[in-house]
């Protein structure tokens, strides 16, 4: 059992978490063979940034930065960007409250680049671009399309390989920022599960998280290797009131909500189910049949903007008045209404007078004139989210073939 305390950007509170893991393996070994490797030395084999099979990180030509599962498991953290954030340099995402879709999949930066100028890899091949282009998600990510990483589970990973010098001469010019490797166990055998749960130091944010890997053995020499993982997490409230909204009810509005009209912090999330598999079997000393998949899908939701009941265009007003609908004109073209023209009254009347004298004119209207804040008249705050839904498979052989 381990505590982990990971301190959130300055007014988004502290978060704690608490992590439990439960491993069990089999392996055999030839009598001394576990000494003997605790005596020497092993040099971490890298696949990333080089040609070269084999090659280990120390005679990379360019600097590798090698992450191991155990350095991400570790952290108190749940989502895969936030871990990178904590372990790589020049690594960097936020939460974005009230960013349309960059609420929903968040662009992460390396090196000070957009996110669609880090080439996602796992197992060296190519992963997909999200499906979302950050609209709101700053001025650094606003209108990139990068790769969703939260989809990938911590508990799948054998390690993570990260090129940041040099990447585009290998990778092409979608890898101008660097290259992220995520290489996926390769374990024929054993279980593992983690649990993780935790909250903020003001008692919202709420998550908890649970993960399973398992290790088959496919004939004499392959492997299977199948991750499943699921999370919840509610939304945390960072909010002061906004000021027009406390205008309007120190005017005596009663109906605006309280006690924030507009709610700043992360989002729900909801049903974050994610599963993984990666398997190979060796068909000769050389050749190898490989492929990995995975499915993911989760539910997100957070705040949006506050719509005030006096001064929202398209919705309460329209060119400077109120926005009157007259029901007996509805799908008729070439007909004169007889609802009046009544000026909006702005977004925080200042004295009581003005209230009194809209509110009187709201009332004289005729029946067949509808005017929306009579029905929602503190305004009201629409809630902004989406469902996810990612997919891929990959596989082949690799190895080498005789022509001819």
């Amino acid at each position: 059992m381990g505590e982990s305390d990971t301190r959130a950007p300055r007014g988004r509170g502290e978060f704690r978490a608490f992590s439990l893991v439960l491993a069990s393996a089999v392996a055999a070994a030839l009598p001394g063979t576990a000494s003997a490797q605790q005596d020497e030395p092993l040099a971490e084999v890298v696949t990333t940034g080089t040609r070269v099979e084999g090659r280990a990180a120390i005679d990379a030509s360019v600097p590798v930065d090698v992450l191991q599962a155990s350095d991400l498991e570790a952290q108190g953290t749940f989502d895969m960007d936030d871990l990178l954030r904590n372990s790589l340099p020049s690594y960097n995402v936020q939460r974005l409250p009230i960013s349309d879709a960059a609420t929903i999949t968040r662009p992460a930066t390396l090196r000070g680049l957009p996110p669609d100028n880090v080439l996602i890899l796992v197992n060296g091949k190519r992963r997909h671009r999200a499906s979302v282009i950050a609209e709101l998600g700053g001025s650094l990510a606003a209108g990139s399309q990068g790769p969703d990483i939260s989809v990938i589970p911590t508990i799948a990973l054998q390690s993570v390989e990260v090129l940041r010098d040099g990447a585009a001469a290998q990778y092409g010019s979608d890898a101008i920022a660097g290259v992220i490797n995520f290489k996926l166990k390769e374990n024929r055998e054993g279980f593992t599960t983690t649990g993780r749960w935790g909250e903020s130091i003001e008692g919202d944010g709420t998550a908890y998280q649970l993960a399973a890997n398992l290790g088959l053995p496919l004939g004499p020499n392959g492997f299977a290797s199948v991750t499943m993982q699921y999370r919840e997490q509610d939304p945390t409230v960072r909010s002061l009131q906004r000021t027009d909204a406390q205008a309007l009810i120190d005017t005596g509005n009663s109906d605006v909500r309280q006690p924030f009209a507009q709610i700043w912090g992360q989002p729900e999330v909801e049903d974050d189910f994610i599963f993984f598999v990666n398997m190979g079997i060796d068909t000769s000393d050389s050749q190898q049949v490989y492929g990995f998949a995975n499915y993911a899908q989760r539910r997100t939701e957070g705040g949006f903007f506050f719509r005030n009941p006096n001064n929202r265009g398209g919705v309460f007003t329209q060119s400077g008045n109120r926005a009157i609908m007259d029901l007996d004109l509805v799908g008729q073209s070439g007909q004169t209404s007889n609802c009046p023209v009544l000026v909006s009254p702005g977004g925080t009347p200042s004295d009581q007078a003005a209230v009194d004298a809209d509110a009187a004119a709201l009332a004289a209207l005729p029946d067949n004139c509808f005017v929306y804040n009579t029905d929602i008249p503190g305004g009201f705050t629409p809630q902004f989210g989406g469902e996810v839904e990612d997919v891929a498979a990959a596989f082949g052989v690799r190895g080498e073939f005789q022509i001819g």
